[in-house]
């Protein structure tokens, strides 16, 4: 068993020679030691509870052993617990500095961290001794997409799949670069690329699905349901092949066998995860009796004075890419997409003031935040003082900055759940702009039900689309009660019915004069990284409303947990007409 990587193993479908897999196992040496074997052979099993419980116990003996302490970084790493995978792997190559794994591991890590210049130097440092190295090159060209040197990435790709032109997987690479970069059927070229070669390659299949605009023929349908019918098909992949169905029959109008599958994949997805289906409703609890008026008023005054951020919000699949890219075609506004840097800059000094945050630690690996969290969060930043929030707002604009290129006085953090954050936002920068970028509840929950979204479980059951999505607005309307104005929200549907108009209304808001290039955002070169990158480099059309109505028989579910919020939209309901509906089935 190998030392394992902070990048995914080898995957089952390797028919031919895959240099990613082969690099990786060179650069990871068999274990000897057997209690570190059986602690790896659990991280590869995703039984990262049982893998760290080993770990800990070795480690209290042997303090000092760079092998546990790498093995103990993954698990960190795949905990989300970034900042410990680093001080691990640092640790690590103090202890043996010409270890070109421990290296490569803190590469990624960094890049995790968003230290992306550091990541680059890292890999630079690794290339200088082995400049051939395709898992080097390969994660450099990563960096270089997080850095917006999206030319200089393209170009590390298109030397990988030139150089290794029988590997699925650094084609699929390639495709995906391809995409975000905007050549559309270059990219669905290279994912039939990758296919020719591995017709297994369930990725690639996926990847195909979430581009809006491809339409798979009846043969590849066929193709896929013979895969299915495979015995020995992980989870994962039967999942990925069931949503890739759902696309696929949707776009012949077969809804019934359409809708089949994609509840088959998402009910897959769910028995794998665990979901706290009440965290925001607890978090917009805490937030309606911390956040009043009294406090931003004994708080006025307070943060940062930068007026550089312009914060989008929402519910994802709620026109915010379209949004962020009309936004980026302005001469003031660089476009800077999903981030984590609200989330850093807050869990950090939540950790710190009395370690609040609590995990609850289930044995397939996953965490779900307890609703310590949520209390934590409200509790903490009042009990911050003038400079600890200030502060905040700089070490925001300080990770933010390490990503900005264009030397545009404005950005966009396009990161939709800092909704949680208002809060927060409006005491440590209280003049960045915030916009709630909102959609129809039925065609934004359908929408959000279909795709693939990675962590975002809330996604994979109607009922808990439903609920969110009246948390959300209810979280929202609070604010616009205890902060009118602050919040400018944009309707997707009357911005397709009249942009002009609309856009008009929203840069009179950012006090930035409107420019015609925003209404041709669609000529904007700009890399777009969503599963609407297709979209938004087409002008505005009006058929992405209404797609629920097909597949209306099903959604029933989302509609009862939707309740008054769906009568009301695009208002809030009055509070005293929501009834909470827990108990909606999906």
């Amino acid at each position: 068993m190998s030392t394992v990587s902070l990048t995914a193993g080898r995957s089952e479908n390797n028919e031919l020679a895959d240099p990613l897999a082969e690099a990786r196992e060179r650069l990871f040496p068999p274990l000897r030691n057997r209690t570190l074997a059986e602690a790896a052979a659990a991280i590869a099993a995703e039984q990262v509870t049982l893998a760290e419980a080993i770990l800990s116990k070795y480690l209290k003996r042997k303090p000092r052993e760079a092998e546990a302490l790498n093995l103990m970084a993954d698990v960190a790493r795949r905990s989300k617990r970034y900042e410990q995978s680093e001080r691990l792997l640092s640790e690590c190559l103090k202890l043996t500095p010409d270890n070109t794994g421990y290296r490569y591991n803190h590469a990624v890590i960094l890049r995790h961290l968003h230290n992306n210049e550091e990541a680059l130097a890292e890999l630079d440092r690794l290339l200088a001794t082995d400049p051939n190295n395709p898992l080097y090159r390969d994660q450099k060209a990563t960096v270089l997409t997080r850095l917006g040197r999206h030319g200089e990435a393209l170009a590390w790709r298109r030397n990988l799949v030139t150089e290794f032109p029988h590997s699925a997987e650094i084609w699929l690479r390639y495709a995906h670069t391809l995409r975000d970069e905007g050549f559309r059927d270059e990219s669905i070229a290279a994912f039939h690329r990758a296919l020719a070669l591995v017709p297994t390659l369930v990725a690639a299949w996926g990847s195909l699905a979430t581009m809006k605009v491809y339409r798979f023929t009846p043969a590849e349908r066929q193709q896929m349901e013979v895969q299915l019918a495979r015995s020995g098909i992980a989870p994962d992949d039967r999942a990925a092949l069931h949503h890739a169905l759902g696309k696929a029959y949707g776009d012949a109008k077969i809804y019934a066998k359409s809708f089949e599958n994609y509840a088959k994949a998402n009910a897959l997805r769910r028995m794998r995860v665990a979901f706290d289906g009440n965290k925001l409703a607890e978090h917009r609890t805490t937030c309606e009796r911390f956040f009043n008026t009294d406090f931003f008023r004994e708080r006025a005054g307070w943060g940062c004075d930068s007026r550089a951020p312009i914060f989008i919000v929402g519910m994802p699949r709620s026109g915010s890419t379209l949004l962020e890219q009309i936004l980026s075609s302005h001469s003031a506004i660089e476009g800077l997409g999903e981030r984590a840097d609200l989330d850093m800059t807050l869990l950090r000094p939540l950790a710190a003031a009395g370690k609040e945050i609590e995990l609850r630690k289930f044995s397939n690996g996953n965490t779900v935040e307890k609703s310590g969290l949520v209390d934590a969060y409200a509790k903490i930043t009042g009990r911050l003082n003038p400079d600890r929030i200030r502060t905040l707002g700089e070490e925001y604009l300080e990770i933010a900055g390490r990503s900005r290129t264009t030397g545009r006085p404005r950005f966009t953090d396009k990161t939709l759940r800092n909704f949680f954050y208002v809060g927060l936002i409006q005491l440590m920068l209280p003049n960045a702009k915030i916009i709630d970028a909102r959609r129809h509840p039925l065609d934004c929950g359908w929408s959000c039900f279909k795709s693939q979204f990675p962590g975002m479980y809330f996604a994979l059951r109607l009922a808990d689309i439903g609920e969110d999505y009246s948390n959300y607005v209810r979280l929202m309307d609070h604010f616009d009660r205890v902060l009118p104005g602050r919040v400018y929200r944009v309707i997707y549907e009357r911005l397709i019915a009249d942009p002009r108009a609309e856009l008009l209304r929203l840069f009179a808001y950012l006090e930035l004069p409107f420019e015609e290039a925003c209404l041709r955002f669609h000529e904007n070169p700009r890399a777009v990284a969503t599963q609407s990158s297709e979209q938004v480099r087409q002008p505005l059309y009006a058929s992405g409303m209404a797609q629920w109505v097909p597949y209306e028989p099903w959604l029933e579910p989302l509609k009862a947990a939707l309740g008054p919020v769906l009568t009301a939209y695009p208002e809030a309901p009055e509070p005293d007409t929501i009834q909470w509906n827990s108990g909606a089935a999906g």
